[in-house]
């Protein structure tokens, strides 16, 4: 396959992708804009020398992939570029039921939907993934805590049951015989929260992943005129994740990093503890030792829209598609940001 004509549909956060495509431009050409018209998308189109389309119904017969970066209202024009034959690469959040006929119209035209969460190839939660697949394969979790905004959770969602897995594993502990472990983001509804105080901004729910306690606390935006704006600074966070294990913490602190391995005391001085628990430091910083400043982040979250792009193009060659882009992981992340959404008010 030569340069792939891709199609951006918005203008708002649309832009991001705009500049991921010129990254690689062996790779992808813009090859038009679709949005309502407004000024702002009339000058983007005329910035980058591609014709601005305001409806489906104008698109050229060869287009061959579309980044929808709309507002949730605009679904439907998700359905019609999939019904039209276009792979689709589409922003978050939306409900499972949509998700789930986005997928079957996908698998029926046999072209490809994937989702962009944003923050599970960023560096530092690809670290936190690693780490937590890697201790799984040892243990099983005590306990599971998330931190986010309104507008983050659903990526944290993503990344924590990207980290969890989503398929059976067999483990073995030292000389013990093999355990089958059954992963928490298994199941229609792996996630089940309900709300333990709701305080000024901050809404706190407890309840299981799977069959781990988990604990959730998020910061939400608000109602009507007072709704914070998203990259407000009155957000306090982006998002945080802690995985409990025996042998101790797993806390990918934010976005950008760093992730830290808090490692128990008690069990590195008891005599039953592996030798790798009783030895080394109380705590390991795994990445982000570097100071992170925004216009790196920046560039962080422009190269994983790199990494989506060059994903969805894997797998419309018929290469590998990733775990966190099977059905499976997309609606059970849906489904899990519904679970907790529906709950914030």
């Amino acid at each position: 396959m030569g340069r792939m004509r891709v199609l951006v549909c918005g203008s708002n956060y649309g832009r991001a992708y705009v500049t991921a495509l010129a990254r690689e431009p062996r790779k992808y050409q813009l090859a038009g804009l679709l949005a309502r018209g407004s000024l702002r998308s009339r000058r983007l189109a005329a910035l980058n020398g591609v014709p601005l389309y305001c409806s489906t119904n104008e698109l050229p017969d060869n287009i061959q992939l579309a980044c929808a970066a709309m507002s949730s209202t605009a679904f439907p024009v998700v359905l019609e570029l999939l019904r039209r034959g276009i792979h689709v690469l589409c922003e978050h959040p939306y409900p499972a039921n949509a998700m789930k006929q986005a997928l079957d119209l996908a698998r029926k035209r046999g072209v490809q939907f994937h989702v962009n969460g944003h923050f599970v190839n960023l560096p530092a939660p690809r670290i936190f993934i690693s780490e937590c697949q890697r201790a799984l394969k040892l243990t099983r979790p005590e306990f599971v805590e998330v931190m986010a905004t309104e507008r983050s959770l659903y990526g944290a969602l993503d990344v924590l049951m990207a980290a969890m897995g989503s398929g059976p594993q067999h483990l073995k502990i030292g000389n013990r015989r093999a355990l089958r472990l059954e992963p928490a983001a298994m199941g229609r509804q792996p996630l089940r929260v309900r709300v333990l105080s709701r305080r000024a901004r901050f809404v706190l729910l407890e309840g299981t992943l799977g069959k781990i306690p988990l604990r959730v606390s998020v910061q939400v935006s608000g109602k009507g005129r007072s709704r914070l704006a998203d990259g407000s600074p009155d957000y306090q966070l982006d998002q945080r994740l802690t995985v409990a294990f025996p042998a101790g913490l797993l806390t990918l602190l934010s976005a950008a990093g760093p992730v830290f391995w808090n490692r128990t005391a008690a069990q590195a001085q008891g005599q039953r503890a592996p030798q790798f628990q009783r030895e080394g430091p109380l705590w390991t910083v795994l990445s982000g030792q570097e100071t992170q400043t925004l216009p790196e982040l920046g560039e962080q979250r422009i190269q994983a829209n790199v990494t989506m792009l060059n994903s969805i193009r894997q797998s419309i060659l018929g290469r590998a598609t990733p775990e966190t882009q099977q059905p499976q992981h997309i609606l059970q992340v849906s489904r899990a940001w519904e679970a907790t959404g529906r709950q914030l008010y």
